[in-house]
């Protein structure tokens, strides 16, 4: 690594990394009907202690790859990128939206990054062309890595991480209370799936017609009922006997 690379470079196109695809801004440009863009870039600043972590949101300029002196000598994959200012960046944690403007452009010589620590994003504009608030501004959109889930942080799930003490959860953004409707009387309910009997309610039958068809009912009833008992003698049992017809015994 110390002594260099070659003076002679490749140069690419597109380029698979991390679970992206990415393209070059003078690619997609001359892609007719184009119905995707691969070009957005981003990756994190250097945490300082005396000022918040910037990030650096761009597009991909150019895809070089480096061969170094030596045997078996290393190839690194670079991008160069057109980086937007990190100064001129909107960020709003509590809805999780950040927002660059396009035509802001960093000045500094630092535009190489290595393809390894980019991460894919998308810029979309707003809709509403007349508020003079959204001009020129840009909704940042992170892409998740093909074939890849993304990793998950504390704002997930409510554990401790160090003992998974804790269970999943939905956080409940609604109103304190709880709010209870009764219809049971307005639409006549069962209470506890039971029937309530009213025997003062029911009708007494007072036709010899219906009287005996009732009786005939019963006894059809207990017909079935007998016919149930039959069925589960044992055969096997040594009380058993087929010339009983009655099975006293059994």
């Amino acid at each position: 690594m110390a002594k260099g690379f070659y003076c002679k470079v490749s140069s690419f196109n597109a380029y698979d990394v991390n679970g992206y695809r990415f393209h070059t801004t003078g690619y997609e440009k001359n892609r007719a009907n184009a119905r995707t863009t691969n070009t957005g870039v981003f990756t994190p600043g250097v945490v300082t202690p005396d000022a918040d972590q910037e990030d650096y949101y761009g597009t991909v300029e150019e895809i070089y790859e480096l061969e170094y002196h030596g045997e078996n000598a290393p190839k690194l994959v670079v991008f160069k990128c057109q980086w937007f200012k990190p100064a001129v960046q909107r960020k709003s944690p509590k809805l999780g939206i950040v927002e660059t403007r396009q035509d802001s452009f960093y000045e500094g010589d630092d535009v190489y990054i290595v393809a390894q620590q980019a991460r894919q994003v998308y810029y979309c504009p707003y809709a509403c062309k007349t508020d003079p608030r959204l001009q020129g501004w840009y909704i940042v959109h992170k892409v998740s890595p093909h074939g890849k889930l993304p990793r998950p942080n504390d704002d997930d799930y409510n554990l401790n991480p160090p003992t998974h003490d804790g269970e999943f959860y939905q956080q409940d953004e609604g109103l304190p209370g709880m709010l209870e409707i009764d219809l049971t009387g307005e639409i006549e309910m069962e209470v506890d799936e039971e029937w309530v009997v009213d025997e003062q309610a029911a009708d007494e039958v007072h036709d010899p017609r219906d009287l005996k068809m009732l009786d005939g009912l019963q006894l059809d009833s207990d017909e079935d009922e007998a016919v149930d008992d039959l069925e589960a003698l044992d055969s096997d049992d040594d009380t058993y006997r087929p010339d009983n017809p009655d099975h006293e015994e059994y």
